[in-house]
């Protein structure tokens, strides 16, 4: 027995019954995608607006301790001199520690718009896994009704089915099974009379 090929065998069954559990899932999918995205875009509105707070801030702190590194010079009293002078150096490194805090929260961003347009591809990925594997389960059950129908065929058309066994991954076995038993009978039932 060679092995058949062609997987749409009932193609309005096949295909509605694939198309319709694909949109289920994608439709749950496609939420979820949405609730991801609209936070993703949320948050990547607010670090872009921190991120302006920030460097507005860093302008104003540092044109600040550019004044106050400017007083330096003529003051008098050592330990105010000394006190500007840490608190510059404290100003430097914070300044250092925010542009850090906006390099990382560009990178969130980035990472964020990377992780939606991958979650996109796996969702195309996805929907077409489960048209083929789809597509290969409802062949299962058209498989058999293919079969049985053709047995039917030739049974109105008064020639006797050769029955054939089915795949052992069909469906249906045993309404196969009955569906020969039927037949069987009604041959019996025949020759008896």
């Amino acid at each position: 027995m060679s092995k058949r090929t062609h997987y749409l065998i009932d193609t309005k069954y096949q295909l509605r019954t694939t198309f319709s559990v694909m949109a289920s899932v994608l439709v749950v999918t496609a939420v979820i995608l949405g609730i991801i995205t609209a936070s993703v875009v949320l948050n990547s509105i607010k670090l872009n607006e921190n991120n302006t707070r920030i460097e507005n801030i860093n302008k104003i702190e540092s044109s600040m301790f550019v004044v106050l590194s400017s007083l330096t010079g003529p003051v008098q009293d050592q330990s105010m001199k000394k006190a500007i002078q840490e608190s510059i150096r404290s100003h430097d490194r914070n300044m250092v520690r925010l542009e850090r805090i906006i390099a990382t929260n560009q990178d969130i961003i980035t990472y964020n718009k990377v992780l939606v347009i991958a979650i996109l591809i796996i969702i195309v990925l996805e929907a077409m896994a489960l048209y083929i594997i789809l597509i290969r389960k409802t062949h299962r059950v058209s498989g058999p009704m293919y079969v049985i129908s053709g047995f039917m065929r030739d049974i109105i058309e008064g020639r006797e089915p050769e029955f054939r066994p089915l795949r052992n991954s069909d469906e249906m076995q045993d309404f196969y099974e009955l569906f020969k038993h039927m037949v069987y009978t009604i041959r019996e039932r025949e020759r008896r009379s």
